[in-house]
């Protein structure tokens, strides 16, 4: 990748590790289906105004049943999964188990696109999921059993990360990387704008709220879910996808952990703990071979002459 690349990669990791900070602080006031209204909502009314200023968006239309189901897998699904993990689980937590986006991605290449796993990238599936399981040995990062169905959220919401970047390349290359970004997330928000209205706010304790007496840190943090981590991020990062390809550019989700674990310490006073720090080098170390992007010399077949 260019100089260039990888430095959008590093800023965008620092916007999406931010996510988990933010999600933090809203899911538990107003519950999966409001953060994650707000979240696709406010993106989507930044990014379709810029559509129409170019004149692209009555161009969407023939696209609209792929732009459908990449809502449903890049916004909807996980949006909703993480923000309901988010209820229990610490920020840091939620960002390592992020890193698996990439793992799902190289199988998910595997088995839709045809990629073909070498055994270096084999090794790093296989490393991926031993970093999981060794963060998931640890009880004083994932707690009771009730914790677990969050942990389930988490990676089947990294899953449909995977489908949805795979998706993208095949059915919406034709279109630019803010068309998709604002398409998807307008489709998105049809379809949780009226729901999330309809439910109101969720507080995990004490009594129902209205929307008037949300307070102004959960506004603020939906706020940042929405223009950073959302309208901005999916635009670059389906910029990404386009000069790089979807499996490099997943990589990025390598580096969201670092990110993930810093805010939630400087703000939320989080712990890092050693374990959290070797499942997280685990995962990245899985993470590069699994995508190809590292392959030990000792794993690379000799040509022939």
């Amino acid at each position: 990748m260019k100089a260039r690349d990888l430095l959008e990669m590093l800023l965008l990791a620092a916007i999406w590790g931010a996510s988990f900070l933010f999600l933090r602080m809203a899911a538990p006031v107003v519950g999966p289906v409001a953060v994650a209204a707000l979240r696709v909502t406010g993106a989507a009314l930044l990014l379709l105004p810029v559509l129409m200023l170019r004149g692209d968006l009555a161009r969407l239309k023939p696209w609209l049943p792929a732009l459908m189901v990449s809502a449903l897998l890049a916004y909807v699904l996980p949006f909703l999964g993480l923000s309901q993990a988010a209820r229990s689980l610490p920020a840091g937590l939620l960002s390592i188990l992020n890193a698996t986006t990439p793992l799902w991605g190289a199988l998910v290449g595997w088995w839709w696109a045809g990629e073909r796993l070498s055994a270096g990238r084999l090794l790093g599936l296989a490393i991926g999921i031993g970093g999981v399981a060794l963060l998931a040995a640890d009880r004083s990062q994932i707690g009771s059993g009730a914790a677990w169905p969050a942990v389930a959220l988490c990676l089947a919401s990294t899953l449909m990360y995977a489908l949805a970047v795979h998706h993208a390349k095949r059915y919406l290359s034709g279109l630019s990387a803010v068309s998709v970004s604002a398409g998807s997330l307008g489709c998105a928000a049809l379809m949780l704008a009226l729901p999330a209205w309809w439910l109101g706010p969720q507080p995990v304790q004490g009594p129902a709220l209205r929307w008037e007496q949300v307070p102004a840190a959960t506004w603020g943090a939906a706020l940042g879910l929405a223009v950073l981590c959302t309208a901005l991020a999916y635009w670059m990062f389906y910029r990404l996808i386009a000069r790089v390809g979807p499996t490099k550019a997943l990589t990025v989700t390598f580096l969201i952990p670092v990110f993930g674990m810093l805010w939630g310490h400087l703000f939320l006073n989080e712990q890092v703990s050693a374990s959290m720090m070797a499942s997280t080098t685990v995962i990245v170390l899985g993470t590069l071979l699994s995508s190809g992007v590292w392959t030990p010399r000792s794993l690379v077949a000799p040509s022939r002459s």
